[in-house]
């Protein structure tokens, strides 16, 4: 079981300015406690390179621990580069999706609206989320015992394709935003069982 159940998950009863930052938070806390070992794109280790090289052509120091192998592959990253990079490419979605509406000013809108806005975030999130992960991960992997016990959490149990590791962290971040916002697991699960899981 992941180590971010109900008592350690005080970073959910704090209150954050910005939602983005929530993201961050949240997927950098799940994304650690869940993924044992990952295997990232070639697109994400071009841009971790670029990243890196613009900030040496400015001689600024880059905060972030990120490490190298010989044929130019991430082995080794800090990860909060990882959660940034959720956070941003999250934020830019939504933004893209709600036509330049501020996140802050959506998920108000999410929090006093409707059941359908609750439903359209849930599916929207889900969509970045997992659009995001596969932009950096190529394979995730996990101990089986968590999956197994995130399969029957996130009612997976008959989910049998190869990406279910995937599903299942951005089921985890996921999670922790709707409840947040005041959405249950229940609510979201039955949202995602519906439209994503067929």
């Amino acid at each position: 079981m992941s180590n971010m159940e109900n008592n350690d998950k005080k970073h959910l009863k704090k209150i954050y300015k910005k939602f983005s930052d929530l993201v961050y938070v949240v997927s950098t806390k799940e994304l650690e406690s869940f993924i044992t070992k990952g295997e990232f794109t070639s697109f994400f280790n071009y841009k971790m390179k670029q990243i890196i090289e613009e900030s040496n052509e400015k001689n600024e120091n880059l905060d972030a621990g990120i490490f190298f192998n010989t044929k130019g592959e991430i082995t080794l990253i800090d990860v909060g580069v990882v959660g940034k990079f959720i956070e941003n490419n999250y934020n830019f979605k939504m933004l893209e999706y709600y036509k330049n509406t501020s996140l802050n000013k959506i998920i108000r809108e999410v929090v006093n609206g409707s059941k359908k806005s609750k439903s359209d975030f849930i599916l929207i999130s889900y969509s970045i989320l997992y659009d995001t992960l596969n932009e950096l991960y190529k394979t995730i992997s996990c101990k089986q015992a968590s999956k197994i016990i995130f399969k029957n959490r996130y009612a997976l149990e008959d989910y049998n394709k190869d990406d279910c590791t995937m599903v299942i962290a951005s089921l985890l971040i996921l999670e922790d935003l709707c409840r947040y916002i005041g959405v249950d697991r229940y609510k979201m699960v039955n949202e995602l069982k519906n439209k994503i899981y067929k």
